[in-house]
């Protein structure tokens, strides 16, 4: 109930050594296609089908910083940042905009469009946080952004629906 004797695993594309084995004609055919498999397969001067292979494609650099999610993660976490900045000037601007304008309607429309303006901007902040998290490479930045720009959309969505169901209710 042992188990059988076999080789060690042989990393892909190389055909096994003979390990003291007697080389039989199966074994020696077996080596033989095997080689010849991987030489056309893999080689990308043999075989044309596939230019690249082994090397990046062309207009690709494995080495960009825009092929890991750092730069995005950073992106995102300026975006966040700016939506976090215009929601703090809308908040400070409301005391402004009641002295200054005596509609009703028209504070709500600036509060409206301030808000607006702040959940598209927390949401492209948000897409590219969860962008950047799916790629390799640092992930904080990425995460303080998703995190500001989901605290922001959860902020502004109660807000409405509390002031729908305010205004509803009256």
């Amino acid at each position: 109930m042992s188990e059988p004797q076999q080789p060690p695993a042989q990393p892909y594309g190389t055909p096994p050594q003979g390990q003291g084995q007697p080389a039989s004609p199966q074994y020696s055919a077996q080596q033989h296609s095997a080689q010849q498999y991987s030489a056309q397969q893999y080689s990308p001067q043999q075989n044309p089908a596939q230019p690249y292979a082994g090397q990046p494609y062309p207009g690709s650099s494995s080495s960009s910083p825009a092929s890991t999610g750092a730069s995005l993660g950073r992106l995102a976490f300026i975006v966040a940042l700016g939506a976090l900045g215009i929601a703090l000037l809308v908040t400070i601007a409301y005391p402004v905009i009641i002295r200054t304008l005596a509609d009703p309607s028209s504070i709500g429309a600036f509060g409206a469009i301030g808000n607006g303006l702040v959940l598209i901007v927390a949401i492209v902040a948000l897409i590219l946080g969860l962008m950047s998290v799916r790629r390799p490479g640092q992930q904080v930045l990425a995460g303080i952004a998703i995190g500001i720009s989901a605290a922001q959309i959860t902020g502004i969505l109660v807000a409405w629906v509390s002031n729908l169901f305010y205004a509803l209710t009256y």
